[in-house]
């Protein structure tokens, strides 16, 4: 069975440009729509979900910018290469508002023949590689799932025998084997929070994350609610500024909380915790931070702190290794950045930026 030609949608209102273009590409071996309109592009675009548009920038109903814009702003679309043509929008600033609202490439009139296949080629290979990688990304995420799930399931078994065991032996152990007792369900415990925040890990990737409006204040709540009885058992004290409400992935509360849990478990030792949670605008986005009074990081581990596995302290203090990668993860794949500026024995002051993610929502 021969492959199905790859099909391009070819946007122009000017007939005679298109017919041309048109027979460039069949000739090509391109499967090849046409449409004179912003608002029959869409619809095409829609119905057929082909694989590259060569859109023109100028349209009798609506700018092709726009039109790129809708595309890439519709979920079941966002996917599609778009590549803006044009002989009169030329400039460098309609070639850069062109990229900067979404499309993939932007080309001017005239245009070899040759140069236009290659081109379209190169980009339809672009494509097939990034679908590649989001099906590898896909299979690598149920792959974690199925293997977290399958993990789970025993260790969960082994904790709860192990206690029901150690229940129905009461009075009849001796210290030490009580203690055996404890080492297997700590263990089992120690295991199934490893897995649970690898899945976690896996399932964050740098694309095609949704975000929403998130009450920064509401977070923060929910957060100390989940963090109560750590706060309460070290008498930590926790401070914040108002914080704002952004438009952001709802795993940022995974940032926060991991942030303070740090913060409340790397504590000196005799020191009751001090943790203070900031936010400010600066230049087109925000800046958060968490400052803390603990045990601190030595410089040279101020990078190498982020990543997976990487554990600066003994197994005396609970954590996997994961929870600050996750954390430049989340904040990565919404375009910002973290890191850590601390003194060792004094304390630790994380920043994490959200850039382009405001929103203004008047407060009481």
């Amino acid at each position: 069975m021969s492959e199905t030609p790859p099909s391009i949608l070819n946007v122009d209102d000017y007939n005679p440009s298109r017919y041309a273009r048109t027979k460039v590409l069949q000739q090509a071996g391109f499967n090849v729509t046409e449409a004179s309109t912003g608002r029959d592009t869409l619809r095409i675009v829609a119905e057929q979900n082909p694989l590259l548009v060569l859109l023109d920038v100028n349209l009798p109903d609506m700018s092709g910018f726009e039109v790129c814009h809708q595309i890439k702003t519709d979920p079941k679309t966002k996917g599609t290469t778009v590549v803006h043509i044009s002989a009169s929008s030329i400039q460098t600033h309609h070639q850069v508002h062109g990229l900067d609202t979404g499309a993939e490439g932007y080309l001017v009139e005239p245009i070899e023949p040759s140069v236009l296949i290659a081109t379209v080629k190169a980009f339809l290979r672009a494509r097939k590689a990034e679908d590649a990688l989001r099906r590898s990304n896909d299979e690598l995420e149920w792959f974690a799932y199925r293997v977290a799930h399958d993990l789970s399931e025993p260790l969960r078994t082994v904790t709860a025998h192990t206690q029901l065991l150690e229940e129905a032996l009461a009075g009849r152990l001796d210290e030490k084997t009580s203690q055996h007792f404890h080492f297997v369900v700590d263990g089992a415990q120690r295991m199934k929070l490893f897995i649970d925040d690898f899945l976690k890990y896996a399932q964050v990737t740098h694309v095609d994350r949704e975000t929403a409006a998130l009450d920064c204040e509401a977070m923060f709540g929910h957060v100390l609610s989940n963090l109560a009885a750590a706060i309460q058992s070290c008498g930590a004290r926790i401070t914040h500024d108002l914080l704002p409400v952004v438009v952001a992935d709802p795993a940022l509360e995974y940032v926060f909380q991991n942030l303070i849990s740090n913060a409340i478990k790397y504590q000196r030792e005799g020191v009751p915790p001090e943790i203070h949670v900031a936010a400010r605008e600066e230049n087109d986005g925000w800046l958060f931070s968490v400052r803390d009074n603990g045990v601190g990081i030595e410089p040279q581990h101020s990078e190498s702190v982020f990543d997976i596995f990487r554990r600066l302290h003994s197994r005396d203090i609970p954590g996997n290794g994961i929870g600050l990668a996750l954390s430049r993860k989340i904040v990565k794949a919404g375009g910002g950045t973290i890191w850590v500026e601390s003194v060792p024995g004094v304390g630790s002051t994380f920043y994490f930026t959200l850039p382009g993610r405001l929103q203004h929502t008047p407060r009481p």
